[in-house]
């Protein structure tokens, strides 16, 4: 458990007597974090009994939950065939999925974090679905461990769809200690049970067989699934899926979808950094330390704010054999950026010129 302190921060600095006003205190907790999804590269694979290759820690038809029934089980045997495969990626390598059809039937390419679940004939049932096997019922682990609340996702794609106009997607979901469901039919105030977070990412195919970077906001949500700003729940998993398209047995066969390089961001800029209630001159979030002229270290006021949600500030003042030096720490669930003001008299200035 964390304790998170407001993100607007303000430290009061006296040229002989420094006080801190503000602190952040962070509990110890035993667990790791894991702030990024493991081979989120994905270089490394392994084989399957049933298909093409896998990327380690994803799942695909191969490990699918088949609960056909009757003359409806005869297509299990090649449902179950994973449809992706390891290619050249925008660095290393890449996880392709590809759309097939089946008996007639076209089913999109498909990867997840999750457990596959196919529980009749109808693709687009919303008895179908993938969801996290936190219990291991089907033995493959598809249950990917996450405690990050990223502001975003970014990750690279490459197409090659039979029609320009097919979009395929993408989806995250971040939730609680739950079985939690990504269900075929869905809007992004799904109602589920354990859900903090979801990012649902349309990806539209540009037409130029070139790697695209696409990037993604997620939106928060409180218990009651009303989106708000931030949240104070750490999440326990991560389910995430891609699809060669956004509808159910939409698209062409053997539409082809390239994924690589999923990465979580957490912002740790600054919206703005003050003295005095002024800006400093030449702020700029990408800036991380400045040189502030003053005639008098009294009473002198730094404030600033995180442009996250979700990153705490901390303001202190070490001393300096060289003067007075503020420090500006913006704390988010994967690290730390640190801002510094060093403080001149106005002499220093003067006779620099």
């Amino acid at each position: 458990m964390f304790c998170w302190l407001d993100s607007t921060n303000i430290f009061s600095m006296k040229k002989h007597n420094c006080l801190i006003l503000t602190v952040f205190i962070a509990m110890a907790v035993t667990a790791v974090a894991q702030t990024q999804m493991p081979n989120n590269n994905f270089e490394q694979w392994t084989s399957t009994d049933n298909g093409n290759a896998i990327p380690k820690y994803w799942h695909s038809f191969a490990h699918g939950d088949c609960q056909l029934k009757g003359i409806y089980s005869w297509g299990c045997g090649p449902m179950l065939k994973n449809h992706s495969n390891r290619v050249s990626g925008h660095s290393g390598y890449g996880c392709e999925i590809y759309a097939t059809s089946i008996a007639g039937n076209l089913v999109n390419g498909v990867i997840t974090t999750g457990q596959m679940q196919f529980a009749t004939p109808d693709n687009k049932s919303a008895e179908n679905y993938n969801y996290t096997d936190k219990d291991n019922k089907m033995g493959h682990n598809a249950a990917m461990k996450f405690t990050g609340r990223p502001d975003s996702v970014y990750f690279w794609c490459k197409f090659d769809m039979k029609k320009p106009s097919n979009v395929a997607i993408a989806k995250f979901h971040l939730h609680t200690n739950t079985s939690y469901k990504d269900v075929a039919v869905h809007t992004a105030a799904t109602a589920q049970k354990g859900k903090i977070a979801n990012a649902f990412c349309d990806i539209k195919d540009p037409n130029d067989k070139k790697w695209h970077r696409y990037k993604f906001k997620f939106t928060y949500y409180d218990e009651q699934n009303k989106v708000v700003s931030s949240s104070s729940r750490t999440p326990t998993y991560i389910l995430a899926s891609f699809s060669t398209n956004k509808i159910t047995k939409g698209g062409s066969n053997g539409d082809k979808l390239i994924i690589d390089d999923i990465v979580m961001v957490y912002n740790k800029r600054l919206s703005y950094l003050k003295i005095n209630g002024e800006d400093i001159p030449g702020f700029n979030p990408d800036i991380t330390v400045y040189d502030f002229y003053c005639s008098d270290y009294e009473d002198v006021v730094v404030s600033a704010e995180a442009q996250s949600p979700h990153a705490s500030v901390t303001i202190y003042n070490p001393s300096s054999a060289n003067g007075m030096e503020a420090k500006i720490v913006v704390v988010h669930d994967d690290g730390e950026k640190e801002y510094t003001v060093r403080f001149h008299d106005n002499t220093e200035l003067q006779a620099k010129k």
